[in-house]
């Protein structure tokens, strides 16, 4: 593959997830990419979660500087206490990242909000790698088969097996969207911090 190709599809990738807010999601992106200009999919997997780690890392540090100059002395103490939290449970901020990531909800306030407390990044950033890889893995493929079976319906070629494939990666893109990843991964409704 052309290297100025990657390097592209990498610094677009990069620059999303730098992107605080209203950035499309970055599996979206790839899916693009990969049915627009066929590629090995594990190189573009590799692409998006290195391109997508090392942006949300940029946001995180970007937040926390932000934060420091514009908050407030109650919100830092509440940052204070979550840090202090965060930092005892260094598997469960990997598995908390690891299961956030594996799902479709954007990363973005995650990071900002990571990025306020000032927590030490690593477990955070290898969980996130690790569930969006399998995250961009199965979209990417799912979105690409598809397509692909979409496209042979509309052409006329339709066969009981493109049919199945279509139905089935349906299915299974909805499932993952309307699965409920909040309820999955604990998170509370209405979080009260002590008062001082």
């Amino acid at each position: 593959m052309d290297p100025t190709i990657v390097l592209i599809e990498w610094l677009i990738i990069f620059a999303l997830n730098v992107i605080p807010a209203f950035a499309p999601p970055t599996w979206i992106v790839l899916s693009y990419f990969y049915i627009a200009e066929p590629q090995n999919i594990l190189l573009l997997v590799l692409i998006g979660v290195t391109a997508s780690t090392c942006g949300r890392f940029i946001l995180a540090k970007a937040s926390g500087k932000i934060f420091d100059i514009s908050a407030g002395k109650e919100k830092k103490e509440e940052m204070k206490f979550l840090r202090e939290k965060l930092h005892k449970g260094k598997w469960k901020k990997f598995l908390f990242s690891f299961f956030f990531s594996l799902g479709p909800l954007p990363s973005n306030a995650l990071f900002i909000a990571v990025g306020a407390t000032k927590i030490k990044l690593r477990e955070i950033l290898i969980g996130f790698f690790a569930g969006r890889t399998l995250g961009y893995l199965f979209l990417i493929f799912t979105t690409e088969k598809v397509f692909t079976s979409l496209e042979l319906t509309l052409e006329g070629q339709a066969t009981m097996w493109t049919i199945a494939i279509e139905l089935i990666g349906v299915l299974a893109i909805i499932w993952f969207f309307f699965f409920d990843w909040k309820k999955f991964l604990g998170a509370p409704e209405n979080k009260k911090w002590p008062k001082k």
